[in-house]
């Protein structure tokens, strides 16, 4: 109970933190409830795959994986998104990665 708790704020923070921008440019609500969804999830991936041991590359891994269909879907429309997508998941990956796999590693 205790790690989904924890995998649980660690993709809020990490959804919150991806929101800041958003919030700043006046993105739609849509593409903030996509994002604070995406990191959930991403998190959740990275609770219980283990692509490789190491966690930090894990997280890296599955953020980067998760986030390309969404970022090639809305580069179709908006092209210079692209790399601010793709920073957020190179950025918060790792960091979600670490912490979730300090909190018990993945299953």
């Amino acid at each position: 109970m205790k790690k989904q708790l924890i995998v649980l704020i660690v993709g809020l923070a990490a959804g919150v933190l991806d929101l800041v921008p958003l919030i700043l440019v006046g993105a739609p609500i849509f593409n903030m409830a996509a994002i604070l969804v995406f990191w959930l999830v991403a998190c959740l991936f990275m609770a219980k795959t283990g692509l490789v041991k190491n966690t930090i590359l894990n997280g890296l891994l599955i953020a980067v994986l998760l986030m390309m269909p969404l970022i090639l879907t809305v580069s179709a429309v908006n092209p210079k998104d692209f790399l601010p997508m793709l920073s957020m998941a190179v950025i918060l990956g790792p960091i979600a990665g670490w912490i979730i796999g300090k909190a018990g590693g993945s299953d």
